[in-house]
């Protein structure tokens, strides 16, 4: 239900309503950080408190000890905050994003005793999913249409969407990077799964659906617009995009070539036009050899 959506309010939204349906609790919702309080996110039920001081509450208390705090009965929780009566017992998950708390997932209960450390193991997990543990990469291999098919190919790749990348003009059309005066480069927009797939490995990939050696030029593609790249919105993995680099570096005899290894300054998505083209088109043009979308699938 989450994969592939990058909205966390969206996110918050779906996954309250799966467990108020499935699970009849009492109150289901989200408390998003923001400065020094919990701002009422999306919730079902009740109206709801709006705001929660840091340390306040049992949401409160989640977000300050950074943990899962189960509590059997509201009324024995020291500072419990009552938005209602009907509320027995009582369950918060932090939603954690980049080492940092950015939000917590409160259920409420009618029932004393209501939730117990399954409870607690299971909806950690699904808190896990509002941001859940997707990277992103950004690609640029030569014409997109095809590298957006290849990738998505990829066991652990989730999402992606084609566009523009490390130019100097805010939200370009097509038209205006294709005179490769805007220096953009069309690019992939890769969101990963890091548990299934590693970037490594995704770059490895990568490499295997260009010519390293070619400057501005893939296939019968030429321009500035269509040279190679990754780029990277996270300085840890600089070092390893560096040692993929290296080692194919090596691997050519070579001791240097023309692909850019770059952090992202910029991305803007393409129209809907060229979002899955190939999905869309199957005989569409494609620099890509048929042959080489079968090694995407491969584990």
């Amino acid at each position: 239900m989450l994969s592939g959506e990058a909205d966390i309010i969206a996110n918050m939204a779906n996954l309250a309503a799966l467990l108020q349906e499935e699970m009849g609790f009492w109150w289901t919702g989200f408390y998003r950080v923001e400065g020094e309080e919990l701002i009422l996110g999306p919730f079902q039920g009740p109206i709801a408190c709006t705001r929660i001081a840091y340390g306040r509450g049992v949401c409160g208390t989640a977000w300050k000890e950074q943990r899962t705090i189960v509590v059997p009965d509201v009324e024995q929780f020291p500072g419990h905050i009552a938005c209602s009566a009907a509320s027995r017992s009582e369950i918060v998950v932090p939603v954690w994003h980049k080492s940092m708390i950015v939000a917590v997932l409160d259920i409420d209960s009618k029932e004393i005793g209501t939730f117990d450390d399954v409870d607690k193991a299971y909806l950690e997990k699904m808190a896990a999913l509002v941001i859940g543990p997707q990277k992103d990469i950004w690609f640029a291999a030569g014409c997109f249409w095809g590298a957006q098919k290849f990738f998505k190919l990829v066991d652990g790749v989730e999402f992606t969407e084609v566009g523009f990348c490390n130019g100097r003009l805010a939200n370009p059309t097509y038209e205006q990077v294709y005179t490769d005066t805007t220096g953009h480069a069309e690019c992939v927009h890769v969101r990963y799964n890091p548990s299934v797939v590693s970037l490594q490995h995704l770059t490895e990939l990568f490499f295997k659906i260009i010519d390293p050696l070619s400057l501005n030029k893939q296939g019968e593609d030429v321009g500035t617009r269509y040279r190679t790249g990754v780029y990277y919105d996270n300085t840890q993995d600089a070092r390893v995009l560096s040692e993929v680099f290296h080692k194919t570096k090596q691997a050519l005899g070579v001791e240097d070539f023309p692909v850019e290894l770059l952090p992202l300054e910029c991305f803007y998505p393409a129209d809907e036009y060229h979002q899955d083209y190939l999905d869309k088109n199957p005989t569409g043009y494609c620099h890509l050899s048929p042959a080489i979308f079968k090694l995407a699938a491969e584990k």
